[in-house]
């Protein structure tokens, strides 16, 4: 079957990035609804937080791979399990574990020994299986900590979008702590990532690590936000969780018109996964947006309004909330 080509109108590629619990899943999840978007699990290619343990840092070591055997020897190091056994600090991501369970390798040797061999061409290629398995002409990823690397992201792909969740890092907080109290196991029972296996046996230092933690990453992503939206105007959105929950169709078809596509109404046919009186209705849960408020302890509340002060008024949130 040939595969339809992508339009003049028509991105290279869409990429979501943010803070992490900021609405990239369930914006990775409308737009994979899309009758020509495909957007890949997080793969953490480029970067993690710690950068040397982005993916790409691993493949380097196998050799160049402008030869055919190092190729070979990189899909060997995925599918062998020796990727993740090589992962010092957590789990490899959700990507490598759909790749292995649903595109036989050969598939995907084929097509990394058809790109160009560079980093970007190595991606492009698993972005695209992925794509291909879909049915779908525009590539696309999730992965929050992509945000440090947009720039290289828009040098690979000059025509991309770039769409940046943004959300309330008060309620930030509140779902990151309790994604993280919470006894947590990969889906092949890897337990806890490092150091969150260790201070869930000490709840204060917890709670005081996922505030400084979502403090600084917020902070940061502001600052991403000031350089990125001057420097790239026409490739680079911000899409706040809050516009996105309480107005999801104008909202949509508001960021369909930047990406250059048409808003499909099945975009809006989500299932509503927030703990609230929603949960497993079709729809966006609007009350979501500010569940937080019940949630939150009055000392964290204090700390991100008095670190984040001027940001929370710069990005639209009331510090005195």
């Amino acid at each position: 079957m040939r595969q339809e080509s992508k339009r003049d109108s028509e991105p290279d590629a869409v990429l979501i990035v943010g803070v992490s619990r900021s609405g990239t899943s369930i914006t990775r999840d409308i737009f994979n609804k899309h009758s020509r978007i495909a957007i890949a699990n997080e793969n953490h290619y480029l970067g993690h937080l710690l950068p040397w343990e982005g993916a790409r840092h691993y493949f380097r070591r196998l050799g160049d791979m402008n030869n055919d055997d190092v190729v070979r020897a990189l899909v060997e190091f995925i599918y062998s399990g020796e990727f993740r056994r090589r992962s010092r600090l957590r789990d490899v991501s959700a990507y490598w574990y759909w790749l292995k369970r649903e595109v036989p390798r050969e598939e995907i040797q084929d097509l990394l020994l058809a790109s160009d061999r560079s980093e970007k061409g190595i991606w492009e290629a698993f972005l695209r299986v992925y794509a291909n398995r879909r049915g779908k002409v525009i590539i696309g990823e999730k992965t929050p900590t992509h945000l440090a690397y947009v720039e290289t992201l828009l040098a690979w792909f000059p025509d991309a979008r770039i769409i940046h969740c943004m959300r309330d890092p008060r309620a930030i907080y509140v779902s990151e702590l309790r994604r993280r109290v919470r006894p947590l196991w990969t889906a092949t029972g890897r337990a806890e990532t490092f150091p969150y296996r260790w201070l869930a046996k000490v709840p204060p230092l917890m709670k005081w690590f996922v505030l400084v933690q979502v403090v600084w990453a917020w902070a940061a992503a502001v600052h991403r936000h000031r350089t990125l939206s001057e420097c790239y105007r026409s490739r680079y959105r911000l899409l706040r969780f809050e516009e996105l929950v309480a107005s999801p169709k104008e909202t949509l078809e508001d960021v369909c018109q930047f990406i250059g596509v048409d808003f499909e109404p099945q975009m809006l046919e989500q299932e509503v996964t927030s703990e609230g009186a929603r949960v497993g209705e079709i729809g966006f849960d609007a009350g979501a947006a500010d569940r937080w408020r019940t949630r939150i302890g009055p000392g964290a509340k204090w700390a991100i309004e008095s670190l984040l002060g001027h940001r929370l008024e710069e990005m639209g949130y009331s510090a005195t909330d």
